[in-house]
């Protein structure tokens, strides 16, 4: 007689060896669409195989890849492709191509009901392993797949597509990896999204971007050929700070400390915000004009004093559009530095036309950008109160529009 050895759960294993790193279900969404997408919306040679129980947010992607002429094969406890059904709480997605292999690995099995507990690789020798282990439970043999699809790292059209997709969706995850990070330093699971979390995602997000945005300066650069060394080093300082800034909020939030107000030379501060942001003005018609000449010292949170600036800023650029970038001369976005009595004052303006309900501007999920979250001004109006200043709508019509700080001096 044959004998029978069961298999057991060496994914959960795998994962553990991991060292129980957390993300919310949220998130472990968004990876799924950044990995699963791009394959999807640009169909190639490749092959998925996937344990996905909870498809609730991604059923949509399941069912397109159903419908579609990718090669797909379903390993949930109900498919006829498992040998025992050993992996209980423990689902996988692997996405093989010739160029881009992803492979997340994730266990259900937690304290907290939307966190998970993960493992993933991309591009990455250590692929085998999750693959010869999800193979020794197969009815199908898989080992010609691993042969098969092994990418060439130097073209990973597919890997940068998928990277993009997942910045697309930082807004929708970003939340949820503070929360992630918090839990991971506390060892206990997150229970609730307050204001302030939301507030700290708004500005890692701002923070991200910019380190995107940079990114695709350096590519350019080089690509050209035309490297000016220290425009390379002003980006990469910048870079520099900006994750500076977005660690300083993961530990914020961790600590749970409101502000950490001190004296400030207010030029420095203008100056280093004018660094930070000039890459949004890259590729577009814009003038930027900064005049910032007060030697003034204020008191305030460097951080998130700045973090308002850029925000500012960054919604002034965006106020054009797309197309009056490219159509229309004679755009400017302009910081000016005064003092008044007490305050220093420091005005952000342009001149990109008239805001639409203008009394709504403050409100939280109020927003008249597409892809907009409606947080940014409400979290920036709040902060400055939070560093005893304040922040109104001076004036906005189809000359200009403009934004007023007032902040405290020392």
């Amino acid at each position: 007689m044959k004998k029978i050895v069961r298999q057991q759960n060496y994914l959960k294993e795998l994962i553990d060896s991991q060292e129980n790193r957390y993300i919310s279900k949220q998130a472990l969404r968004c990876l799924i669409r950044a990995v699963l997408e791009p394959l999807l919306d640009k169909p190639e040679v490749g092959v998925v195989l996937h344990r996905i129980t909870n498809r609730d947010g991604v059923m949509g992607l399941i069912k397109r890849l159903e419908f579609s002429e990718i090669e797909a094969y379903d390993y949930t406890d109900e498919s006829d492709n498992l040998r025992e059904r050993v992996w209980a709480n423990t689902e996988f997605l692997c996405v093989l191509t010739h160029r881009f292999v992803s492979i997340i690995l994730w266990d259900n099995n937690t304290e907290s009901p939307d966190m998970v507990r993960y493992y993933s690789i991309c591009n990455s020798r250590l692929q085998s392993e999750a693959l010869d282990i999800i193979n020794r439970n197969s009815i199908l043999d898989i080992k010609h797949f691993q042969e098969q699809f092994r990418p060439d790292r130097r073209d990973n059209i597919l890997l940068n597509a998928s990277i993009r997709r997942l910045v697309e969706n930082m807004d929708e995850a970003s939340k949820d990896a503070v929360l992630g990070f918090a839990e991971e330093q506390t060892a206990e699971p997150v229970k609730s999204y307050d204001g302030n979390t939301r507030a700290v995602a708004h500005e890692i997000k701002n923070q991200l971007s910019i380190l995107d945005l940079y990114t695709e300066v350096i590519r350019r650069y080089c690509k050209k050929n035309e490297i000016e060394e220290d425009t390379i080093t002003n980006a990469l300082n910048c870079l520099t700070r900006a994750v500076k800034m977005a660690n300083n909020c993961l530990i914020g939030l961790k600590s749970g400390d409101v502000n950490d107000l001190r004296p400030l030379n207010l030029k420095e501060v203008i100056d280093n915000a004018q660094d930070l942001t000039k890459v949004y003005f890259e590729c577009k018609n814009i003038e930027y004009i900064v005049e910032n000449s007060i030697d003034a010292t204020i008191l305030a949170d460097e951080n998130k004093f700045t973090a308002v600036l850029i925000n500012l800023v960054k919604n002034a650029v965006e106020a054009f559009g797309i197309e009056e970038n490219v159509l229309k001369n004679g755009k400017y976005v302009k910081i000016q530095t005064e003092t008044s009595g007490d305050f220093a004052v420091i005005r952000v303006s342009n001149n990109a036309g008239e805001i639409t309900n203008p009394e709504r501007v403050f409100d939280e999920g109020f927003t008249t950008k597409s892809g907009g979250s409606g947080m940014g001004l409400s979290i920036c109006k709040k902060s400055l109160e939070e560093q005893l200043g304040q922040l109104t709508l001076e004036h906005t019509g189809s000359d200009y529009t403009e934004f007023v700080i007032k902040i405290g001096l020392v």
